[in-house]
Parts: structure tokens; C-alpha cells; sequence
């Protein structure tokens, strides 16, 4: 079995970068106890990864009707997978997320445990493994692919791909590559980086304690198998646009005359009204809004009352799946041209008188805004974990901290103003620099040198004249 998982480079001090993968295709998954005597049925309602969006429906075999539901999918499940499994008794559902893991949110924290459709527990990575993030790389699965696969005599990346060992793999090792999860007896368990192996009671839908591998790999090694799992692909809905409704009109259109607007592209002359809309569109063509966002104080009530009156086309959604989730942006301007035009006036007005305060502020939104490098600096050794900035001086080359520009990098051009205005940003337009891009490289070249011990550096740039700042 191979799991994937997306390395952010960085973990920011509030905690790990969340993930969420898109796919153009959606899975039904069916999965079977050990037995055999029970199975679920999880069907997805948008094709994000993870997601709580989605039904699940418990099944004895033979039986028509489901014992039980329950109001969320499961999703990221592999035929080999093993982090999707049933009880014997049909009551317990263990799942484990292999990526992209919420650990604030219960449901989407790397393990959760349902009982006749409750959730009975959850558990983060950190509190199964007992790693500490902020000073060590562990992961809550073992994972040894690279170390133990020959990707050309298994094929990788063809049809005829069959997973084949490198020569000298050892049994453990082996045991490993398709087992760090596996169920046997009603008990799970489950092989970390460090090779520890947690056990989990599928009877009593809890944590039961931690073993050493090799202890578990003596009594089960002829013991693991795979879950049963059966996975139904289908095309995945794509809305360019809101559904039209039923009648053909554009959807924008007809909630524009009832919001009495005109629905509009962005247009530098206007003042837009934005308006995003969250919610589910099933099968018989109603819409049930979940999350309206309506900073613009656009009327709630009358927008309400469109969707729940209206129904759109759903022809987009596969067969099995009885809705699907929509989130969609609307932008309005009024119909009168000469108010519409004035009111961008007074618009801009307004943001001419908060990007200057933007410019001088000590902090936006209630995050500390560095005045230049040297104080970037500082901020970042507060932020960024102990293991963070260890990995960071360990890179051997000044020119291989472009491999942050997605990680720190975004987060600094995102939460430093360096895209919206803030007083970094005028600190390095006044050198010249206009691109958030470089401003942004320039903070993780000189970053590099103060960890490597060299506090001085960045002050060298500062007095560059401002042909020679790249």
C-alpha cells in the first residue's frame, strides 16, 4: 500500500498548514467487515479531500434497508488502503485520514471512531504517536516506499503496474510497505514512523495501547490481510457557472432582478457587490443554502427566498449521489448606470483612506506587520517551530530556499501585506521592488543567512542602491 501525502514545508506556530486536494472524478466506496457479514456504503457529496459532506449507509449482507446511517462520506480510500474499516458487528467505523488532516475540527482529525453512526472518538496524529511537531518529522503512518520499491520492475506509472521489492527488502520491511494498517480479530492496528504499533478495539470503538512492531509482526504476520473494498467511479459535477434555472434563464440573471441589480463582471467603472453563495443542489432541482457570505449587505431575506422558490438543473449529478455541493460567486451593480458609477467613486475614495492607513499600521487584523528585514526576522524565529528553523540552516545552498516560495513564502505575501498593502510592502517599494514575489524571496535569502549565524547580512541589501537589490 502506498500512501500519499503532500510535505508542507513549513508549519506555522497557530499549527500545521491544512491541505484539500480536488478530484474530477468522485468514488462511492463500499467497504465490508472481516466477516463479511456487514458493510457500509459511503456516498460523497462534493469532490473535495477530506470532507465531511457525504452519507454513509450500514448494511447487513442480504438485507435491503441499512441499520443505520450516517450524515457524513468518507473519503481518500484505496482498495488497499485499510484506513476505512467495519466492525464484525456492523456498529463500529474506524477511519483514518491519510492526508490533509483538520486536527481542530472533530471528524477531520487523522482518526475518527463511529458507533451505530456516532462519533465515539477522535484522535489527532500527535496524541496517538506522541510526536512532538514542533521539534521532530514523525508521521502517523508508516511509510517506506521509496526506500523499498523498484519503481521499474514494478512499472510505476503504467497499466501493468505489480509492486515489486528491491533486492535484500526485508520481511519486516515488506510487511510494511503493505500493512501499517491492517484489522485481525476485531482489533486494528496501526505502525508509525517510529515504528511504534497502536492498537485500537473495533469491539469497544476506542484506543487500546502501543506495542513495538516487531512484537506485533511475530503474532500477525500471517494474520494481515486487506479490508474488501469496492470503489464506483463516476464523473465528478463541473459548474463554470450556477445551474440555470429550470425555466433556462441564467441563474445571476434572475436573482439580479430580484435583488433589483444588474449581475455584472468585474468593471472598474461600477461599484460590484459580491456575493457568495454555499450550499447543496439536489436531484429534483431545489437548492438548500448552507453559508451565505454577503459582506456586502446585499438584501439576506430577498436572496433567501429566490433559491428557496426557484429550482436549477442538476443534470450534472451522476446517478447514486442525491446532491451535491455548490459554492458559487455572484457579483451585482445597480441598474442605474450614473449611481452605480457614482458609488465607485466614493469606493475608491474609501480605499485610497485605508490603504494609506494600511501603509503606517503596526498590525492588520490582528497580526504584527515586521517594518523591514531585520524585524521579519525576529517575527519568524517567535513563529516558526524549533524543527522549522533547524531545517531551514540545513540547507546546504543559499539558492534552495526557492523550495519555501509556496510554503513561508505564501504565507508571508498573504498575511504580511504584501499583496493587500502594508508598511513591509512600502518598505520594499521604496527600495524598488514592486513584485510580492521578490519581496517575499528576498525576506527567505537573507532568513537563511541570519539563522546560519550571519545577523548582518540583510543590512548590506538594505543600503544597495535599488538596480542591484536582485
Amino acid at each position: 500500500m502506498r500512501f500519499t501525502f503532500l510535505v508542507l514545508l513549513v508549519a506555522i506556530a497557530a499549527g500545521s498548514l491544512q491541505g484539500q486536494s480536488y478530484s474530477s472524478v468522485v468514488e462511492v466506496v463500499t467497504v465490508y467487515s472481516a466477516n463479511e457479514l456487514f458493510y457500509l456504503k459511503s456516498i460523497p457529496f462534493d469532490n473535495e479531500s477530506p470532507s465531511l459532506r457525504g452519507e454513509t449507509r450500514v448494511y447487513k449482507v442480504g438485507m435491503a434497508e441499512p441499520i443505520y446511517t450516517l450524515d457524513r462520506g468518507f473519503d481518500s480510500v484505496e482498495t488497499d488502503s485499510n484506513n476505512l474499516v467495519l466492525s464484525n458487528d456492523g456498529e463500529v467505523i474506524f477511519y483514518l485520514i491519510p492526508w490533509g488532516a483538520d486536527e481542530t475540527k472533530n471528524g477531520l482529525k487523522s482518526i475518527s471512531i463511529y458507533r451505530k453512526g456516532k462519533l465515539a472518538q477522535s484522535y489527532s496524529g500527535s496524541e496517538i504517536s506522541g510526536c512532538d511537531l514542533k521539534k521532530e518529522r514523525c508521521d502517523l503512518v508508516y511509510s517506506n516506499w521509496e526506500q523499498v520499491i523498484d519503481n521499474e520492475k514494478s512499472n510505476v506509472g503504467t497499466p501493468t503496474y505489480k509492486k515489486a521489492f528491491k533486492d535484500g527488502v526485508s520481511q519486516e520491511e515488506r510487511f510494511l510497505s503493505d500493512f501499517p494498517i491492517f484489522s485481525f480479530d476485531d482489533s486494528l492496528y496501526l505502525t508509525d514512523s517510529k515504528k511504534n504499533t497502536h492498537r485500537f478495539s473495533l469491539k469497544e470503538g476506542k484506543y487500546i495501547g502501543t506495542e513495538n512492531f516487531a512484537e506485533v509482526f511475530t503474532k500477525f504476520r500471517a494474520d494481515a490481510k486487506n479490508v474488501k473494498v469496492t470503489l464506483d467511479r463516476y464523473n465528478a459535477p463541473i459548474y463554470l457557472d450556477f445551474p440555470r434555472l429550470q425555466t433556462g434563464t441564467a441563474s445571476d440573471t434572475a436573482l439580479g432582478v430580484a435583488l433589483g441589480m444588474t449581475s455584472t463582471e468585474d468593471d472598474e467603472k461600477f461599484r460590484i457587490y459580491r456575493l457568495k453563495i454555499s450550499g447543496y443542489l439536489s436531484k429534483d432541482g431545489t437548492f438548500e443554502i448552507v453559508e451565505l457570505g454577503n459582506s456586502d449587505a446585499l438584501p439576506e431575506t430577498a436572496i433567501r427566498e429566490f433559491f428557496r422558490t426557484r429550482k436549477f438543473t442538476p443534470k450534472a449529478i451522476p446517478s447514486p449521489i442525491r446532491k451535491w455541493w455548490i459554492e458559487e460567486y455572484f457579483s451585482f451593480r445597480k441598474s442605474n448606470v450614473r449611481v452605480a458609477m457614482r458609488e465607485r467613486k466614493l469606493q475608491l475614495n474609501e480605499q485610497a483612506i485605508e490603504s494609506k492607513t494600511r501603509l503606517a499600521a503596526e498590525e492588520i487584523d490582528g497580526r504584527y506587520i515586521p517594518k523591514d528585514l531585520g524585524d521579519a526576522f525576529v517575527e519568524l524565529d517567535k513563529m516558526l517551530p524549533e524543527i522549522d528553523r533547524k531545517e531551514i540552516s540545513a540547507v546546504t545552498k543559499r539558492d534552495e530556499m526557492i523550495q519555501y516560495h509556496f510554503g513561508l513564502g505564501m504565507w508571508m505575501r498573504n498575511n504580511w501585506g504584501l499583496w493587500g498593502g502594508s508598511r513591509l510592502q512600502k518598505y520594499f517599494t521604496d527600495k524598488g521592488m514592486t513584485h510580492p514575489d521578490d519581496m517575499s524571496s528576498v525576506i527567505l535569502l537573507y532568513y537563511w543567512d541570519w539563522l546560519k549565524g550571519d545577523k548582518e547580512k540583510w543590512k548590506n541589501w538594505e543600503r544597495a542602491p535599488k538596480q542591484k537589490l536582485f
